[in-house]
C-alpha cells in the first residue's frame, strides 16, 4: 500500500497540463487579446487567442468534473459567495441590460466576465488542478518573466524608443490611454504597474531556489523592477510598491538579517530625493511630481456623483456599468461636470461595486475579500518551514493581494481581465492547500502531494 502511494506521489508531483495552459493563457490575457489579433463574428463574440486557450481550461474543468479529478469539496463557502454575487450580478443586468447604451461606454456583460465571472472560474480551476511545487513553479516563474518583459517594454517606453516595441499595438496612440507613460500591453499605466509588482513578489520568492549565476540574474531583474515601477508615473502603484516592501521586509522569512542590507537603499532614497526634491513637489507629472491637483479634484467629482447616485439607489444600484451613462444622462448633483470625464469611471473599486449593485453586492463582495482574506490567516498557520510551499508563500499570497487592492482604491479594475485574475487565482490556490490540509488521508494532503514542509493533519477540523 505505501510503494503505491509513492507512485501515485511520483506521478503527481509532475507539472499537471492543464497548469501549462492556464499559464499560457496568463500571458495571453495581457498581450494577444482583441488589440494583437482577433477574428470578428457579427452577432457572436469575437474570436481572440486568450479566448481560445480559455476555452480549452473550460472544457478541461468540465472533463475533470465528470471524471471527479475537479469534485464538489465539503469546504466550498468562498464558491457559494460568488456565486451570489454572480446572480446578482446577472440580475442587474437582465434589468439595466447586457450592452452598452452606445459605443462609448463600456459593456456591462465585458464587465461582468472580465471583472468577476472568468476570475472566479480561475479561482476554481487553481483550486482544483494547482497542487504541487511544481506547478506552483510555473506559475511563479510565468508571473515573474512577464515582469521583466515589462520592465523592458517600460524602459522603452520612456525613452522614447518605442519602434522597438512589441506588441506595436503598445506604441499606438489612438488606442488606450496613458501614452505618455509605461503602460504596457494593458494600454493603462495602472495595470502595468500592477503587473510588474506581482511579478517582483514572485521573483522575491523564487530565488530560494537560485544559486551562482542564476541568482545573480534574478537579482538583477528584480532591481529592474524599480525603475519599471517609476516610469509608470502612477501614485497608486508607487504607493502599493512601498506596501509591499514593507510586508515583505516584515514578514518574509530569510537566512539572513534583513536589517543588513536595509541601510543602502535608504541611503539611496534620502540622497535621490533631496536631488529630485522639486521635481517631486511638482505638479508636472513627466517630470516625476506628484501633484497634480487637477486630477485629484476629477476623482473627488467621480467619487461625489458616485456617492450621490448610491443614496439615490441604495438597496438595487443604477445596474452593473451604468455609471458612465448614468452621471451623463440623469446626473443632478452639485459637483461640477466636465466634457472630458464623459466616460471617466469612478477610480474606486468598493464604491464602484456600491453604486452599481447596492448594498446587496457591497456587502457580498465584502464577505468574499473577508474570507479570502481569513483563509490565507488559516494557510498561514498550517505552512511549515522554507522553500517554495512553505510558510513564505503566504506571505508572497498575501503581498499580491495588497498590491490589488491598494490599486483598486484608486480605479476601477473590473475591465481588465488580468489584474482580477492572478489574485484570484492565488486566492484559489490557498484554498485548496487548505482544503488537502483537512483531509485525514495523509496521501492526499498538500504536505504528500508537493512534498512541502506542511503539517499532516489527522481529523477534520
Amino acid at each position: 500500500m505505501h510503494s503505491e502511494r509513492i507512485k501515485v506521489g511520483e506521478h503527481d508531483d509532475r507539472v499537471s497540463l492543464p497548469v501549462i495552459f492556464l499559464a499560457l493563457w496568463i500571458v495571453a490575457t495581457a498581450v494577444l487579446g482583441p488589440p494583437f489579433y482577433v477574428i470578428p463574428f457579427a452577432g457572436l463574440v469575437d474570436i481572440t487567442i486568450e479566448r481560445i486557450l480559455l476555452l480549452i481550461i473550460v472544457v478541461w474543468m468540465i472533463v475533470g468534473l465528470f471524471q471527479r479529478k475537479a469534485g464538489v469539496q465539503k469546504n466550498f463557502t468562498i464558491e457559494l459567495i460568488m456565486g451570489l454575487f454572480a446572480l446578482l450580478c446577472l440580475v442587474s443586468m437582465t434589468k439595466t441590460g447586457f450592452l452598452p447604451v452606445n459605443s462609448e461606454f463600456i459593456s456591462p456583460w465585458y464587465v461582468f466576465i472580465s471583472g468577476y465571472f472568468f476570475p472566479f472560474v480561475i479561482f476554481i480551476f487553481a483550486k482544483k488542478y494547482i497542487v504541487n511545487e511544481k506547478d506552483m513553479l510555473v506559475i511563479l516563474h510565468t508571473l515573474f518573466y512577464f515582469a521583466i518583459y515589462l520592465c523592458i517594454i517600460s524602459f522603452l517606453e520612456f525613452t522614447n524608443l518605442k519602434q522597438f516595441v512589441f506588441p506595436r499595438y503598445i506604441a499606438d496612440p489612438e488606442i488606450g490611454i496613458h501614452f505618455d507613460r509605461a503602460r504596457g500591453p494593458f494600454l493603462n499605466a495602472t495595470y502595468n504597474g500592477e503587473a510588474i509588482l506581482i511579478g517582483f513578489v514572485c521573483g522575491i520568492h523564487l530565488l530560494q531556489k537560485k544559486t551562482s549565476i542564476s541568482r545573480f540574474f534574478y537579482q538583477l531583474a528584480l532591481l529592474m523592477c524599480f525603475p519599471a515601477v517609476l516610469f509608470t508615473l502612477t501614485r497608486s502603484v508607487y504607493l502599493a510598491m512601498v506596501i509591499v516592501l514593507i510586508v515583505l521586509i516584515g514578514s518574509y522569512k530569510t537566512s539572513f538579517p534583513k536589517w543588513k542590507w536595509l541601510p543602502l537603499p535608504l541611503i539611496i532614497v534620502l540622497i535621490a530625493g533631496i536631488a529630485y526634491s522639486h521635481r517631486v513637489l511638482s505638479m508636472e507629472r513627466r517630470a516625476g511630481g506628484g501633484f497634480q491637483v487637477e486630477e485629484a479634484n476629477v476623482r473627488s467629482a467621480l467619487l461625489e456623483r458616485s456617492a450621490y447616485l448610491l443614496l439615490q439607489n441604495p438597496f438595487m444600484g443604477i445596474g452593473l456599468a451604468q455609471f458612465q451613462p448614468s452621471t451623463q444622462g440623469s446626473y443632478k448633483g452639485r459637483t461640477p461636470y466636465d466634457a472630458q470625464e464623459t466616460t471617466a469611471l469612478q477610480h474606486n473599486h468598493l464604491l464602484a461595486i456600491a453604486t452599481e449593485l447596492g448594498i446587496p453586492g457591497i456587502l457580498l463582495y465584502l464577505s468574499l475579500i473577508i474570507l479570502v482574506l481569513r483563509r490565507m490567516k488559516q494557510l498561514a498557520g498550517r505552512l511549515e518551514g522554507t522553500g517554495i510551499m512553505g510558510r513564505n508563500l503566504s506571505v508572497v499570497i498575501f503581498s499580491i493581494w495588497c498590491v490589488y487592492l491598494t490599486n483598486n482604491l484608486f480605479l476601477e479594475p473590473s475591465n481588465n481581465l488580468f489584474i482580477n485574475v492572478i489574485p484570484f487565482l492565488f486566492a484559489g490556490l490557498t484554498d485548496g492547500m487548505y482544503s488537502r490540509s483537512l483531509q485525514s488521508d495523509p496521501a492526499t494532503s498538500p504536505s504528500y502531494i508537493s512534498r512541502s514542509p506542511m503539517r499532516i493533519i489527522r481529523s477534520h477540523v
